[in-house]
């Protein structure tokens, strides 16, 4: 199906919208993962107290290494959307221009113009296909980081039980427990406003 060049400057300025917020996401990524670090040396510093948590501790400072990983991965596909879905535009604009200026030629010349339409029309079609399949790469990673921050949530409500064990750690963990539970919010809001924004692409 022909998309206008309107429908895809709008699927254009998603693409973008889409790399911004992924961008903030990955940055939110790494105090998530420092918030991680800090709860693993807290747990070590408070010894017998939080022996408990050194297991939960372990798991999230991977979850948070993975995440940063994962967050890095999917901002540069976003990047690549984006650039694809601005290759996309140009070139459907071309088209378009090409399609009007040929309805207003005489035959001859006109038929001149068929060989640089036709090679518009095969790198057009190109583009949809690369479009099409990074777009469902992206939809993919984006279901996962989703599911990491779920997890995230879990552990910092599990976390937060355990910490009323560690006696005067308590309201320091507590806080960590926090953060990291705020900072997987965070992360969660940037990848549904994708997720949202990824549906306006109709490939």
């Amino acid at each position: 199906m022909r998309k206008s060049s309107n429908n895809i400057a709008t699927q254009t300025a998603a693409a973008a919208t889409i790399s911004g917020h992924l961008f903030r996401a990955s940055l939110i990524a790494k105090h998530l993962a420092l918030a991680a670090k800090n709860s693993r040396a807290m747990v070590l510093r408070a010894g017998e107290k939080a022996a408990g948590l050194k297991v939960i501790s372990d798991y999230f400072d991977e979850l948070a290494d993975k995440t940063i990983n994962l967050s890095a991965t999917i901002n540069q596909k976003a990047i690549s959307i984006s650039r694809t879905s601005v290759r996309q535009w140009r070139t459907q604009t071309f088209l378009d221009r090409m399609g009007n200026s040929q309805t207003r030629l005489s035959d001859n010349k006109a038929l001149q113009l068929n060989s640089s339409i036709a090679d518009g029309q095969h790198y057009l079609t190109k583009l949809i296909n690369a479009l099409r399949s990074e777009l469902g790469e992206l939809n993919d990673l984006l279901a996962d980081i989703r599911q990491y921050m779920q997890s995230s949530n879990v552990v910092a409500v599990t976390f937060k039980l355990e910490a009323t064990q560690t006696g005067e750690f308590q309201p320091l963990l507590e806080d960590m427990a926090k953060k990291i539970d705020n900072h997987s919010n965070d992360i969660k809001f940037h990848i549904t406003t994708s997720q949202n924004q990824l549906a306006q692409f109709q490939i």
